[in-house]
């Protein structure tokens, strides 16, 4: 650079000398000597600046290159990723986690379908099977209560489970049950009860679980429904254990599947043998649950001796109409002449009333082989 600098100074005097040469015999003014300095003092001025400038660039320094990692062939170019703005990121939010409440029941199975059809007072068996869909376990302190409707004989509270019921496990619950003595659609519905007292029931809203039966009108089997609560069978020496037992002096009443007629002929329908206490003019008798008429209907059955048995008997059928007194619908006096007697009576003066109904059997005199046979006894439509 300096080099240059000298060649170009040179250049330039030289260019001056030889201008000033070529005026002929003219004299140089002393003027001439100061232009010839300041050109210089400015040429000089210029390469320094020119060299200053040059210094002052600043020196790039090589930066190392990174190298790549390799990447899989891939027909999509390579993109440079966005950056993610932070105002644009969603936020979590922590779901609250649901809460299992202690006490829930779920339904899982019955017996006896809603609608499912009884005769008045005819005893059955209901069954729910349940689930402990919460989060505490049942113990023998809890139970099934009556929640509303008919009960149908069930008790107010029963023991759930002798044992325990974890949560996830089942449990079964049986009531014995009675139909009602009214015609049409009865039902009873039926929830839990905790340690504390506390009544729940079946999913979310506690709702209860529930029997549901059909009882048309104007049919009742007195045979068939002879134990079932709210029957009393009672003689002279009082209350007699139903069913009773043969040969006991009180009296007593059995029900016989296949029973022997007077004439000596079984029937396949069953019937009621029965036997006054045993002493002079004994009696027994059965007093049924009120039931209610609803269209016109007759009382039907065969009354005689059991078999071959040597009795002497009046039978009667009773009645007690709207609570009131006792009263005689019928009277058949049998004795033992190897035939028996079919029995009808006009029940329509009694439609739309309560009515409990009485079947009576006296001995006349000794009752000592008094063995005497209700053959299905029933009331059913006229």
């Amino acid at each position: 650079m300096q080099k240059s600098m000298f060649v170009i100074t040179f250049v330039l005097i030289l260019t001056i000398a030889l201008t000033g040469c070529n005026l002929p015999n003219q004299e140089t003014p002393t003027s001439q000597v100061d232009l010839l300095n300041t050109a210089a003092a400015q040429t000089i001025q210029a390469q320094q600046t020119l060299i200053a400038q040059a210094t002052d660039v600043p020196t790039q320094v090589a930066t190392p290159t990174a190298t790549l990692p390799a990447q899989e062939d891939t027909d999509v170019p390579s993109q440079p990723s966005a950056t993610p703005n932070i105002a644009d990121t969603p936020s979590i939010t922590a779901t609250p986690t649901q809460q299992v409440k202690c006490d829930q029941a779920a339904f899982v199975s019955e017996t006896i379908p809603d609608g499912t059809t009884f005769i008045q007072g005819q005893a059955f068996t209901k069954t729910w099977t349940l689930r402990n869909n919460g989060s505490c376990t049942w113990n023998a302190n809890y139970h099934v209560v009556f929640f509303g409707g008919n009960a149908m004989g069930a008790p107010a509270a029963k023991q759930l489970t002798s044992g325990t019921v974890a949560p996830g496990e089942s449990v079964t619950i049986s009531l014995e049950l009675q139909a009602p003595n009214v015609a049409g659609t009865h039902r009873g519905d039926f929830k839990l009860r905790n340690a504390g007292g506390i009544i729940f029931g079946i999913g979310a809203k506690d709702s209860p679980f529930w029997v549901e039966i059909s009882i048309p009108g104007n049919a009742y089997d007195f045979a068939k429904n002879f134990c079932v609560p709210g029957v009393k069978w009672t003689s002279g020496a009082g209350e007699l254990p139903c069913p009773g037992t043969s040969g006991a002096d009180k009296g007593w009443v059995r029900l016989i599947n296949e029973p022997l007629l007077e004439n000596m002929g079984v029937d396949d329908e069953p019937g009621l043998q029965v036997h006054p206490q045993k002493v002079n003019d004994g009696w027994i008798r059965g007093t049924y649950p009120e039931i209610s008429l609803t269209g016109d209907t007759i009382f039907k059955t065969i009354v005689g001796c059991y078999g071959s048995a040597n009795c002497d008997v009046k039978f009667k059928l009773l009645a007690r109409v709207n609570g009131g007194s006792e009263q005689t619908l019928g009277t058949w006096h049998e004795v033992q002449d190897g035939n028996f007697n079919r029995v009808e009576v006009d029940l329509s003066s009694l439609v739309g009333k309560r009515v409990q109904f009485i079947l009576l059997v006296e001995a006349n005199g000794s009752s000592a082989d008094d063995l005497a046979l209700w053959f299905a006894p029933r009331i059913e439509p006229d």
